[in-house]
């Protein structure tokens, strides 16, 4: 249920930011019934059929650690002619379980959820251990918050990295300045050079799954050398100590705002373990990731007592 309903509200923000709703959404429920989610919540389908798979961009499915004993041949006949007319297939958490189970996943890369105590193999996948993979129109999520950064990637793909940039504040604070088209959209710190601007919404919009530097300066038409020259000139710094300076502001936000574990926290901020996380954080910004959190709890328990 958290990650369904940050996934619809990432939705309804991209929609919030355009002048015309860029995005529609709807879900659908096998058997077409109410179902109940893990945590005792009551869904109902806004759609009783499985028409129009054609026109789909994008077919997440949702499913906890109780996976369906059948898979109805309506639902699996709809991701089939999702993914025939060039539409992206998804899972998130027992979700991806469903996808490999009617070999949707077969040949590609993912994150692909195993329920407890499961024995289950699916020898032609390759899995990876990632919060979410964007690979080969297939979307694979671990669970969680984790849905929030694929979203952004996959927004940030479809549309721009700097609205998918926007999402993701949006996600973080609650809060979205509605886009006017008479001012500028862009934060008033915005670097001059267009391609630092690009290059830094795309590094925003790919913070647990890091691209490499010579993808980044290739998707800009540049060498790694020319893209270090312009970010040496217009910030002062590497862009891939820029890029580190980014994935720990959102880190140490996360650890501010959020209840998430710091494991996951680190996941969500592009390191491969806790440790460098904590040690990146301690090296740049002077306090464990746990000192961070007790501080930014007691500043809230001032405020709230001031």
């Amino acid at each position: 249920m958290l990650a369904y309903a940050v996934a619809r509200e990432a939705v309804d923000i991209v929609n919030r930011l355009s002048d015309d709703p860029r995005l529609t959404c709807d879900t659908r429920i096998p058997g077409h019934s109410r179902t109940e989610a893990s945590n005792g919540s009551v869904m109902g389908p806004d759609r009783t059929d499985w028409d129009g798979a054609e026109d789909v961009d994008l077919a997440l499915i949702f499913c906890g650690d109780d996976l369906p004993k059948r898979i109805p041949n309506g639902f699996q006949n709809f991701l089939a002619q999702v993914d025939a007319a060039g539409g992206r297939l998804g899972g998130v958490a027992g979700g991806t379980t469903i996808l490999g189970r009617i070999g949707r996943l077969d040949g590609c890369r993912a994150v692909l959820h195993r329920a407890p105590e499961s024995d289950e193999t699916f020898p032609a996948v390759e899995i990876l251990d990632r919060p979410y993979l964007l690979d080969n129109r297939r979307l694979t999520v671990a669970g969680g918050l984790a849905i929030a950064d694929a979203l952004c990637a996959w927004i940030a793909e479809q549309t721009s990295p700097a609205l998918a940039d926007e999402v993701s504040r949006g996600l973080m604070s609650g809060r979205v300045q509605h886009r006017q088209t008479s001012a500028p959209t862009e934060p008033e710190d915005s670097p001059d050079d267009p391609v630092i601007a690009e290059m830094e919404a795309q590094m925003r919009a790919h913070l647990a799954d890091p691209l490499p530097l010579s993808d980044l300066a290739e998707s800009m038409g540049l060498s790694r050398k020319a893209l270090r020259g312009r970010c040496m000139r217009a910030l002062g710094v590497t862009p891939s100590d820029h890029y580190l300076a980014i994935r720990l502001r959102h880190g140490a936000e996360l650890l501010r705002h959020t209840a998430m574990p710091v494991s996951e926290i680190a996941r969500a901020s592009g390191f491969e373990t806790l440790a460098g996380f904590s040690r990146s954080i301690r090296n740049t910004l002077g306090v464990s990731p746990s000192a961070m959190r007790k501080m930014a709890r007691a500043a809230r328990l001032v405020q709230k007592y001031a």
